[in-house]
């Protein structure tokens, strides 16, 4: 019985003048699965994520998402979709407090509008004390708490690039790409973002993860694309 791919890749290249990055590429991503993509610097790890989650647009080729084309369709409104991405470098808003991070990355899906913000609606006002539950709920379960009133770039290395993981994560993804979320850290920091990976996973989000560290991907992976 065939069952429809969470996401298919069909026939996707990708060009920068006359350098391929992504050549013919046709792949499938069942729901549920922890699916590694491991290779070399410079193989197309990073662009392949950069094409599903929109910030490329395929040379050729369609990206296809619970059986619709989302080939045209910008960042934001694949994030809406639920096809949420985090990057290599500590992409977070670093003037801002870990939990002003948060809130923003759990304001994703608001249900009120602009108005209702600008009026400070009873509708607005209540969405926005859940918002700050969940967003508190959010660091806590990630280690953060302590860390809430903190501003992001004060963070050390390691810990921004788990925020980044768990900004992600409340976005309420259902197709979670992460690239690269353990480099440079320490082994005890390398086993704290493995156990929170292998967590969202049971949630029952799918995640594509883009690692150098062959190991782990050998550790927690259910299939591994080289």
């Amino acid at each position: 019985m065939y069952t429809l791919a969470l996401l298919e890749l069909r026939n996707i290249s990708k060009l920068f003048g006359k350098l391929a990055a992504l050549d013919g590429i046709d792949l499938e991503i069942q729901g549920g699965q922890l699916t590694g993509i491991a290779g070399p610097n410079g193989s197309g790890k990073t662009t392949l994520f950069n094409v599903v989650s929109g910030f490329y647009r395929p040379t050729k080729g369609d990206v296809i998402f619970e059986g619709k084309k989302l080939t045209r369709l910008r960042p934001d409104q694949r994030a809406a979709r639920g096809v949420i991405r985090t990057f290599q470098s500590n992409v977070l808003y670093k003037e801002a407090t870990v939990l002003e991070n948060m809130v923003r990355a759990h304001s994703l899906h608001i249900a009120t509008n602009s108005w209702q913000a600008f009026f400070a609606t009873p509708a607005y006002r209540k969405e926005e004390k859940a918002l700050l539950t969940r967003a508190e709920e959010s660091l806590d379960s990630w280690g953060f708490a302590d860390s809430a009133d903190l501003v992001a770039s004060e963070l050390a290395h390691g810990d921004q690039r788990r925020l980044g993981v768990a900004l992600a994560a409340a976005m309420n993804p259902k197709l979670l790409l992460i690239d690269e979320p353990i480099g440079g850290m320490s082994g005890e920091e390398r086993a704290t973002v493995v156990r929170h990976i292998k967590q969202l996973n049971e949630q029952g989000i799918s995640i594509m993860l883009v690692e150098h560290h062959v190991e782990t991907l050998l550790a927690v992976c259910d299939r591994l694309i080289v």
